[in-house]
């Protein structure tokens, strides 16, 4: 995992040292920032999923300017829901006992990472002139499209968690990242 990891990391930073040698923007600093919450991510599972989202949707979406491409938008909306119910299942199933209010919780919590990803968008028109949300083409369609596609990819990862729970459990199982070297027999 570790390699995959550090693999990943040089991939992110030559993307970036590639687009700062054609034309410098200020998305490239973004970019650079968002690298900056590795540093508190706990395991290294959780910091490649960091790291391929961020790539696909900061540095090749934004950076690189493939939300011009077409769909490319809807599927990153669609995967961040699926994401973002993983990531609520985990940290809500040993609080929650009650599966249909956990799922509840869980979408609600998708939905609202997709809405204050959606103010995002709207704060980089409002300071940036960023139109990422297509504001001045669409108005308020692209954002309620983007939100409907994340609700969408939440229901269709709930539906996988109820009907394979092993799976995810089995999945987020993680063992320390950093193990103990000494071993677990003792000589004397």
């Amino acid at each position: 995992m570790k390699i995959i990891y550090r693999t990943l990391i040089s991939i992110y930073l030559l993307t970036l040292i590639y687009i700062l040698t054609i034309n410098f923007n200020f998305n490239i600093i973004v970019s650079i920032l968002l690298l900056i919450p590795l540093c508190f991510i706990p395991y290294l599972l959780y910091k490649i999923e960091y790291i391929f989202y961020i790539y696909f949707t900061q540095v090749l979406g934004t950076t690189c300017q493939f939300y011009n491409l077409p769909f490319y938008d809807k599927i990153m909306h669609f995967f961040s829901g699926m994401i973002f119910v993983c990531i609520g299942y985990i940290f809500l199933k040993k609080y929650i006992s009650v599966q249909k209010i956990l799922f509840l919780m869980i979408n609600c919590i998708e939905m609202s990472f997709a809405f204050l990803w959606e103010i995002f968008e709207y704060c980089g028109l409002i300071f940036f002139n960023y139109d990422a949300s297509h504001h001045y083409t669409t108005g308020v369609h692209d954002t309620m499209q983007d939100m409907i596609i994340s609700l969408i990819g939440g229901f269709i990862m709930t539906y996988l968690i109820y009907k394979f729970p092993s799976y995810i459990d089995n999945l987020y199982k993680l063992p320390p990242d950093n193990p103990d070297e000494s071993s677990p027999q003792q000589h004397i």
